[in-house]
């Protein structure tokens, strides 16, 4: 399952991956991503909480996942990933290779620490507007 949190503000976008995610699920993600980015500009700041992941349902999932990361790459500039597993750490220290946005990641209780941490540089991106 994939929602919006409520930690939602102007760029900064809070999604909660739980449970397997579905490629329906992805799909389903896209044009509310797209709304979001439409309605404040880019870039976006992505807080990403996997604390309860266990993974994409199917091949055709994480396919849709990279398609997704692959159309909106270059619109996301920082990527707080919030975890507790070793392979949620190693997936965030991958995205931070093969991305353009800083990415990075917090421990479960460090959640706060990640809304600060993105929205400083939505803060730098306002001034330099």
């Amino acid at each position: 399952m994939i929602e919006f949190l409520p930690q939602n503000d102007g760029h900064l976008i809070a999604l909660k991956f739980s449970e397997r995610v579905e490629q329906t699920e992805i799909e389903a993600l896209e044009p509310m991503l797209d709304a979001q980015i439409e309605k404040t500009g880019a870039p976006i700041q992505l807080l990403i909480d996997l604390l309860d992941f266990e993974g994409w349902g199917d091949l055709h999932a994480v396919w849709e996942h990279f398609l997704l990361v692959k159309h909106h790459h270059k619109q996301v500039s920082r990527i707080a990933v919030l975890g507790d597993q070793v392979w949620e750490r190693r997936f965030a220290e991958l995205a931070a290779r093969f991305g353009q946005a800083s990415v990075g990641y917090y421990d479960g209780g460090g959640r706060e620490e990640a809304i600060k941490w993105l929205m400083r540089s939505s803060e730098a991106s306002s001034a330099d507007d």
